[in-house]
């Protein structure tokens, strides 16, 4: 769901930090296990353990400033969706 709020385009730095994001983000062998993620068309399915996980990530201030904006510009051009809203308003608490 993340790499759907990034930017898809914009200046060379700025993807540079995004690919950083994606690339800190993204799940590890060990946890698609562990969590038994499965991938489709329909979406992400994963256990009962993923329901109550938390995953916490050490972010700079480059990296927040890339999210807030991207979430600013999905609020201005009315793009929230009930399946990005949640990450939205945890991206604009940071």
């Amino acid at each position: 769901m993340l790499p759907e709020v990034l930017p898809q385009s914009g200046n060379k730095l700025q993807q540079i930090i995004v690919r950083g994001l994606i690339l800190k983000t993204e799940f590890k062998p060990a946890e698609i296990d562990k969590y038994g993620l499965t991938f489709s068309h329909q979406g992400v399915a994963w256990n009962e353990k993923a329901k109550s996980a938390q995953f916490e990530y050490e972010l700079s201030e480059a990296e927040i400033s890339i999210l807030k904006e991207s979430a600013g510009t999905l609020d201005k051009e009315a793009r929230v969706t009930q399946h990005n809203l949640s990450l939205i308003e945890k991206i604009e608490s940071l």
